[in-house]
């Protein structure tokens, strides 16, 4: 008897190891927290999960988040479009002087003389041009920026305060100017563009730190620490205006600065056009660019508010038959912690876009592995390297993918999706863990023999350009 109770407590152990083994968690590196890990790889040749965990956790997305703002764009608006700011001349022209102001209503165009979409540059010398092409030589105004096409220029919710003074944290405005950023040089407080109207508060305390809060044009500097770093501008409009009245005196044109009476007549100048919708998508999803993210989402609803592009967005799934179960969107870039994605909706949305009419257009947007932006040192050196494409997304605690196993003809196969919260081990062990399970998952259905383990060196160029997202 205790014999035949012996030989069923092994076999009950053994059954337990093995059902233990069967639904061991994917990722096995140290620190994971596998409630807060969701993981999806999708066979989209056969619409089988291959690997499928925690799909329906509703997670931190990071900037993923811009893969499915890109998404949403492209079912409803053409590559090819593109933003249009007019410049205008309010009041009478008069032997060569402008009566009134000269105004650029500003639409929301997060591009316009961004150092990564070189057409977009040369927009204070183009006014400058135009306004002489119309034998203008003196304003009697001054340069106005309209922002009334564009509400709710606020900060998203769920952005931290810490973000805000950084270039990433930069706000999508209604004029947005060389990325909404520049470079402070301090003590001597010389800034790269001009900004106007920056101060600078020192304040007591151990270390150095700098700092700015939102809206506040004030920047509280602790220690005595040189700087020479990149910041985001609190009010772009100001370097905007300045930059254009400063062309215009060079190329020859007053701008007097008076108070001059409103006129409703108004006589076009000049309308600048930035670079595609298309080229701008590829542009931030390979470089992780939030402020170029957020001017995709509010271009899906011109003129409406953040909440109303929300809303356009959310029905676009809705109308593709994707579930909104468990999501939670109040950004375009993933850079609020408030944000909440699930691995299931991920891979419908990227099913979805691979088998729709546009899907070239979409897959083109995604950096492949060993060669662009953010993944450029992911699966470097390996069998996958060129045909993993995935969106990266990190903030603190944070580390996402979501993208597209290809075949060797370029056509996607399989729908990848990670989405990591809350871990404790270093992120260089989590991305190697990672790198395991693709080359171990895809080594038969690429017919690969002894892959090459992927380099486990941070990749320093993605917290740079992903840096917080």
């Amino acid at each position: 008897m205790k014999t035949i109770l012996k030989i069923r407590a092994v076999i009950a152990l053994t059954f337990i190891a093995c059902s233990a083994l069967a639904y061991a968690f994917p990722l096995n590196v140290h620190g994971l927290d596998t409630l807060n890990t969701a993981i999806l790889i999708r066979d989209l040749r056969f619409g089988h999960d291959i690997v499928s965990a925690n799909i329906d956790r509703s997670l931190i997305p990071a900037s993923v988040m811009k893969s499915v703002t890109v998404a949403s764009m492209l079912n409803l608006a053409d590559p090819q479009e593109r933003f249009a700011t007019p410049v205008v001349a309010t009041g009478k022209i008069r032997n060569g002087v402008l009566e009134g102001n000269l105004v650029v209503k500003v639409c929301g165009d997060p591009t316009i003389e961004s150092q990564f979409l070189p057409e977009t540059q040369g927009f204070a010398d183009s006014i400058a041009a135009a306004v002489r092409r119309m034998d203008i030589t003196k304003i009697r105004g001054n340069v106005l920026i309209d922002e009334s096409d564009f509400p709710d220029a606020t900060t998203p919710p769920g952005w931290m305060d810490e973000d805000i003074p950084w270039y990433y944290g930069a706000r999508l405005q209604g004029a947005n100017f060389r990325d909404n950023r520049f470079r402070l040089r301090y003590p001597s407080k010389k800034t790269e563009p001009f900004v106007p109207d920056l101060k600078f508060s020192v304040i007591k305390g151990k270390g150095s730190k700098i700092d700015r809060k939102d809206g506040s044009e004030t920047f509280l500097v602790r220690g005595t620490r040189a700087i020479n770093d990149i910041f985001s501008m609190p009010y772009p409009r100001k370097a905007m205006s300045y930059e254009i009245v400063s062309t215009l005196k060079r190329a020859g044109v007053e701008v007097a600065g008076q108070s001059v009476k409103p006129s409703d007549e108004e006589t076009e100048i000049y309308v600048h056009h930035s670079s595609p919708f298309g080229e701008i998508m590829q542009s931030l999803m390979f470089r992780s660019d939030n402020l170029m993210a957020e001017g995709m989402l509010r271009a899906l609803t011109p003129g409406g508010t953040r909440a109303d592009a929300i809303m356009e967005e959310q029905a676009v799934w809705s109308m593709a038959g994707i579930s909104a179960h468990g999501i939670n969107i109040v950004d375009g870039s993933g850079l609020s912690r408030d944000n909440r994605l699930t691995a299931r909706f991920l891979g419908d949305v990227y099913t979805y876009m691979a088998t729709d009419s546009f899907s070239n257009d979409y897959l083109t947007l995604f950096p492949k592995a060993g060669f662009d932006g953010t993944m450029k040192n992911f699966l470097v050196s390996t069998p996958l390297s060129g045909r993993v494409a995935m969106k990266t997304g990190s903030m603190k605690g944070v580390q996402s993918y979501g993208g597209y196993l290809f075949d060797e003809n370029g056509y996607p196969t399989h729908v990848i999706v990670f989405m990591v919260n809350n871990f404790r081990c270093s992120r260089a062990a989590l991305k190697k863990d990672i790198e395991r399970l693709l080359l171990e998952k895809f080594n038969v259905s690429l017919q690969i023999e002894n892959p090459i383990d992927a380099d486990d060196q941070e990749n320093n160029d993605e917290q740079r350009l992903d840096r917080a997202t």
